[in-house]
């Protein structure tokens, strides 16, 4: 089988680890395979990646030459499936076409009534007109596949049509390298409560809501510090940044947090030289580090959003998002409760274990590839919802 993938958009975040993990994992299963990627993506040049200039392009100019010239390298590659990975697909694709939609904030009704006020009228615009590509290309598609039911379901509120040809295929973590043997730290040894946030930024992250956790967590005589594996940089580059980047940059100049991107490779001894794994994040549509966090065996508290309930079940904490003191409720009540944190840890680990292998994910994508190509009439039942 012949798969051509179009991951245009692996640019920063987990779309970038999921495509290095997806080729090598493809071709280890003997599937011909061929990755499309922008020129600065991050992988030892190799025959099965096809790097392309396309950094700076406006959403309308990238538009065009996707359904141009990328039309035109399909064509000519003619795979059995082409791939398209990061939520826009050609529109009456010339040969058979799977779409994962993974940008759920332009569907999110939470996302689109908390985060949207301060990001001005062009990306008002801007999101009208992805939204508006997205279901386009859906609508385009042979099959749909979602990481999460609550994505798949917030995506039909704009348009119901999409499940008759939609699947959830929750993505997965290398469990075996997030094993809690990595984990060696007891909770709170040196005194201090240490908090990690693994994440890029994005103005849905709100890291801010961690730094104002600390902050009132050493108000109450509780010695706290927490790591988010983001820079100061990334504030400059969004719109909606402003709170972010001053709690942030305030909190870092006093000492309270540590900043700084870390390699996919790190990110097991990063787990496990903290105490609890905290996201605030407000608008998901999977949530890696959720997932890496509980592979790893790591207590969790994360914001109550319908994702984060159905990714993480019963294994986490949940507070209200936006709430620092919400948050460090959260954070007390496992400082007070040895049992429940090795509930938390010991349950997490077995979810992932359970719900979110990577290779389990990769099995089933291969499986809808080979159903669509074969033509057959239901090509990816949809899966049930990860309970």
């Amino acid at each position: 089988m012949k798969v051509l993938v179009n991951a245009l958009s692996a640019r920063k975040g987990g779309i970038v680890t999921y495509t290095r993990n997806l080729l090598g994992a493809l071709e280890s299963r003997g599937v011909d395979v061929v990755v499309s990627v922008p020129k600065e993506f991050d992988t030892p040049d190799r025959a099965t990646v096809n790097r392309m200039e396309i950094a700076g392009y406006s959403p309308f100019r990238r538009f065009l030459w996707e359904q141009t010239a990328w039309r035109g390298i399909v064509k000519r590659h003619n795979p059995d499936i082409l791939f398209s990975s990061a939520n826009f697909g050609l529109l009456r694709s010339p040969v058979k076409q799977i779409l994962l939609l993974r940008e759920g904030g332009l569907f999110d009704p939470f996302y689109l009534a908390n985060m949207t006020a301060t990001q001005g009228i062009w990306h008002a615009f801007n999101r009208y007109f992805r939204r508006k590509l997205m279901l386009l290309s859906a609508l385009s598609a042979d099959h749909i596949i979602t990481p999460t039911k609550a994505m798949s379901d917030m995506v039909a509120n704009w348009e119901p049509s999409i499940l008759e040809k939609c699947s959830v295929n929750p993505y997965g973590t290398i469990n075996e390298m997030f094993a809690p043997s990595h984990r060696k730290r007891a909770w709170r040894e040196d005194g201090t409560v240490r908090l990690l946030y693994v994440s890029v930024y994005y103005p849905h992250k709100v890291p801010n809501v961690i730094c104002r956790a600390v902050q009132l967590l050493i108000d109450q005589g509780i010695d706290a510090h927490a790591t988010i594996t983001m820079s100061l940089a990334e504030f400059e580059e969004m719109n909606g940044s402003a709170l972010d980047k001053a709690v942030v940059t305030d909190a870092y100049e006093r000492g309270l947090i540590t900043l700084g991107h870390h390699s996919y490779e790190s990110l097991p001894d990063l787990y496990g030289s903290h105490d609890v794994f905290v996201f605030p994040s407000v608008s998901e549509t999977f949530g890696h580090p959720m997932a890496e966090a509980m592979s790893s065996g790591l207590p969790t508290i994360v914001s109550d959003t319908p994702v984060n309930r159905e990714i993480c079940g019963d294994t986490a904490l949940y507070f209200e998002p936006f709430s620092a003191k919400g948050l460090i409720e959260k954070i007390k009540i496992l400082d007070q409760n040895l049992d429940l944190r090795d509930r938390n840890s010991e349950q997490g680990r077995l979810r992932a274990l359970e719900k979110f292998g990577w290779n389990d994910h990769v099995d089933r994508l291969v499986e809808t590839f080979e159903n669509v190509a074969n033509g057959r009439a239901e090509p990816g039942a949809p899966r049930a919802p990860v309970a």
